[in-house]
Order: structure tokens, then C-alpha cells, then sequence
């Protein structure tokens, strides 16, 4: 392909009004946050040097499918590459049906590691107008489709290609407390293992997962440096887990602080990653937010609690975050097969004790491709299968696709609103969190966030 074709790079439209997150290992609704469509970024990026790139944020615009068609008719684009998720694949694919209706010869690239390595023979037979389904090493095989060079090493990905996204409307209810707010990726792949995580408990080839692959803290530094220049003053790593290379960590806070970048920063962690030293070099860097996932059941703090080891740890890492004026996210996992009322009610308690800043339940989603799926699917737990649309990682207001052996789907629903209520609804948790707001827009965030605890 010569280099003056066209491409154009699409995040679909919001679902049902609600903003969505459409990336390679995170996928589902927003609600109350609109994230930029990072790989996107990366990706436009790397194929402007080859091509002319524009970028489409319908999600964040909040654009509809008529005001894509009158972009493409507009702009001409060659090829179309977008992105999905598995609770709005059907609804996303009519980006190629559209495609296809206003030009045949549209190339139409779908970037989607959730779904497209499980079922590809379906989805073309369902979806004929997507050319191309691309699920692992985006930076890799879109440019090679194309005829141009790819990226192989993960230290040379371009910049991302913030400077054609609408870096206004992007922000966080948990990563962000200042706009204009960003997102990079430092890292690739997971060294654990869990059951229900398309990353570590997949079952077919993603691309990733298997091998760790990280960028240098020079790397980083550059991306931030970039960010800055653009006026950026919130940025979150939209890494599985940023701080499990604890020296790659200390090299870039020291780095941060050489250079004198002052600039928010909040990132994904583990407690058996983190320790007091570590903590207060994050802070004097820049960071404000650590997010870490709480699995509560099978192997997790439930089991551990009573040797006191893991909750103890816990304990002890938020309670140095805190000293260092560091909050504290928890992402809390409810659903396990064996889980009941009474283990929901421990996961609570233990929330209670740990009092992150923000805290989500989100239900057990048997995503295909995951041994997760294959388990309740063999043990007779799968209310539905999936259909190319439903399944969401957060479950807001919906009926989860699992049941365990004692709580139907609705009974799960009914426990995530209850445990919103109860933790959310503690008079000392809403005045700490009426005396946090620093913004008008935080409030209606937080508002808007309340649908939680209907």
C-alpha cells in the first residue's frame, strides 16, 4: 500500500448512554469515567508514519453510528480499525456494516483479545463485514496487514498519539483528581494465574500473558515528558500490576524527581509487591492512588485470614499508603462457585477493615477462552452463555451469566447492590468523601455513581 492511503481508527459509540472501556485486557462499562483508547493511540502512533491517521473517540464524544457514517464519508479512510468488548461486540460491529454499505473496498481491522481468539470461525460467520480480526500484538500484525513495518520490541513503541484524541473530556472517578487526564502502558503480560483473567487463566493464545515483557524507565520518562508537553497533569499505568518489578519502580521515581516533573500519577499494585521504603519513594515521585485487586475467595483472604499472613499484609501496605498521603483502591471479586451470603458478608467486613478510598464489587464474569468458563460451565453454573453482547465485567444493574452452588444470578446482583449500600452508606465513608471533593465535576461523578446502590 502506498503511503498516502487513509485509515482511520474508530472507539465505538457509548452503550445505552453509558461510556465503555474497549481495551486488549480490560473491557465493560464505564459508567462514571471515560478512559482514552490508549491502544488506539499507540497504534496511530506507529501507522502515521506510513499513512494519514485520524482517530474517532465516539465514546468520549459521545457521537452516535450517523455522525461515524458522516466521517467516513467525510474523511475517505481506506481502512477502518476499531474495538470492541464483550458486552457491545454485536453493537460495535456495525462500524464495519456501515463500512462496508458506504464503500466495499473498505479494509475493516477488528482489535479484540476478549472474544476473537475463541470463536473466530463464528464471528466471520456472523459478522462477514469484518475483514480482519487482529487479537494479540495490535502493533505487530495491523501494520504488517497493511505492508508496512511493524513494531517487534516492546521499548520501541511511538508515542502515543494523544494530540488526536479530545484530551479534554477524559477522566477517572478513582485515577483522577486534576484534567487534562491520561492513561500509558508500561508493561505487557502477568506472572499470576488467576482462574477467570484473560491474561493469566486464558485458555487460547492471546498474545500475552505467557512472557512479562516491561519498558525501560527511560522509556517511561520519555511517554511522560510528552504527556507533560501537552498538558497533561494526571496519568494513570494501565498495567496489570506496575509495581511487580520493584527495582524498574525505584529507577523511574528516581528519575521523576531528578527531572522535577510534578504530575499526578496512579497505577495498579499488589500488596506482596509493595513495602514502606518503596511506598515513600512513590510518593516523593508523584504518585497519589494505588489500585489493588482483592480476590477474597479460594486462595485468597478468606482462606489466609485466619493465619493472619495476606489480610496482615494488607493491612500493613494501606496503612503506609496512608501515612504517605497515597489512597487506596480495592477491587473486590464476589461470585466464586462456592460462594454464599455469609462469604459475601466476610468480604464486606474485610473491605470495612482495610477502608480503601474507592472500592468496587464487581461479579465473577466467565469470560470464553478462560479456565474460569470451562469450570462453571462443567460444574453446571452458566445461567447464559455468550451471545456477542451482555457480558460485562462490572454487571451494573445486570444479571451476572453465573450462578454459584448457592446463590442464583439475581441473588448475586442483589448482593453486589447490598454490598455497595453497606460500604458506601457509612456515614464516616460519605463525610471523608464530601470533604475529598476538590472539583464540581467529582461530585457529579460520585452522583452519577449512586446507581451502584440502587
Amino acid at each position: 500500500m502506498a503511503k498516502e492511503i487513509k485509515v482511520l481508527l474508530i472507539n465505538p459509540p457509548r452503550l445505552n448512554g453509558n461510556p465503555m472501556v474497549r481495551e486488549m485486557r480490560c473491557a465493560g462499562l464505564s459508567i462514571v469515567s471515560i478512559y482514552p483508547p490508549i491502544e488506539l493511540a499507540y497504534l496511530a502512533g506507529h501507522l502515521r508514519k506510513y499513512a494519514e491517521v485520524k482517530i474517532m473517540d465516539a465514546n468520549a464524544l459521545n457521537q452516535n453510528f450517523n455522525d461515524i457514517e458522516t466521517e467516513i464519508i467525510n474523511f475517505k479512510p481506506e481502512v477502518i480499525i476499531f474495538t470492541t468488548s464483550p458486552a457491545s461486540f454485536s453493537y460495535d460491529a456495525q462500524i464495519a456494516k456501515i463500512s462496508k454499505r458506504i464503500d466495499e473496498k473498505i479494509k475493516t481491522i477488528l482489535l479484540d483479545s476478549h472474544i476473537s481468539p475463541v470463536m473466530p470461525e463464528k464471528i466471520k460467520r456472523n459478522f462477514p463485514e469484518i475483514d480482519y480480526l487482529v487479537s494479540q500484538e495490535p502493533l505487530l500484525s495491523i501494520p504488517n496487514l497493511l505492508g508496512f513495518e511493524g513494531v517487534i520490541e516492546f521499548e520501541n513503541h511511538s508515542l502515543p498519539a494523544y494530540d488526536l484524541l479530545p484530551i479534554a473530556k477524559y477522566s477517572s472517578l478513582t485515577f483522577s483528581r486534576k484534567k487534562p487526564f491520561a492513561t500509558i502502558i508500561t508493561s505487557a503480560g502477568c506472572s499470576n494465574r488467576c482462574n477467570f483473567c484473560i491474561v493469566g487463566g486464558a485458555t487460547v493464545d492471546r498474545g500475552y500473558g505467557k512472557i512479562w515483557r516491561f519498558k525501560s524507565p527511560g522509556k517511561i520518562l520519555d511517554e511522560i515528558k510528552y504527556l507533560v508537553s501537552l498538558g497533561i497533569k494526571s496519568i494513570y499505568f494501565f498495567d496489570e500490576t506496575f509495581t511487580v518489578d520493584r527495582q524498574r519502580v525505584l529507577e523511574f521515581c528516581k528519575m521523576m524527581i531528578d527531572a522535577k516533573i510534578k504530575i499526578d500519577w496512579a497505577c495498579n499494585g499488589r500488596v506482596d509487591t509493595l513495602d514502606e521504603e518503596l511506598i515513600k519513594v512513590m510518593k516523593m515521585a508523584g504518585c497519589w492512588n494505588i489500585m489493588f485487586g482483592i480476590e477474597c475467595g479460594s486462595e485468597g483472604l478468606l482462606e489466609k485470614a485466619n493465619k493472619g499472613t495476606t489480610l496482615t499484609k494488607a493491612i500493613e501496605v494501606v496503612k503506609h499508603c496512608k501515612e504517605n498521603m497515597i489512597n487506596v483502591s480495592a477491587s473486590f471479586v464476589i461470585g466464586f462457585p462456592y460462594e454464599t451470603m455469609e462469604t459475601i458478608k466476610q468480604t464486606l467486613k474485610i473491605a470495612k477493615k482495610i477502608n480503601p478510598y474507592r472500592a468496587q464489587f464487581v461479579i465473577l464474569t466467565p469470560y470464553p477462552g478462560t479456565k474460569l468458563y470451562e469450570e462453571v460451565k462443567n460444574k453446571g453454573l452458566l445461567e447464559k452463555d455468550y451471545l456477542f453482547s451482555g457480558y460485562d465485567a462490572y454487571c451494573v444493574n445486570q444479571v451476572p451469566a453465573i450462578r454459584t452452588e448457592k446463590l442464583s444470578s439475581r441473588d448475586l446482583l442483589k448482593a453486589q447492590k447490598y454490598i455497595y449500600r453497606k460500604f458506601y452508606l457509612r456515614p464516616s465513608f460519605v463525610l471523608h468523601t464530601l470533604f475529598s471533593i476538590r472539583f464540581f465535576n467529582q461530585l457529579l461523578n460520585i452522583l452519577k455513581s449512586t446507581q451502584y446502590l440502587k
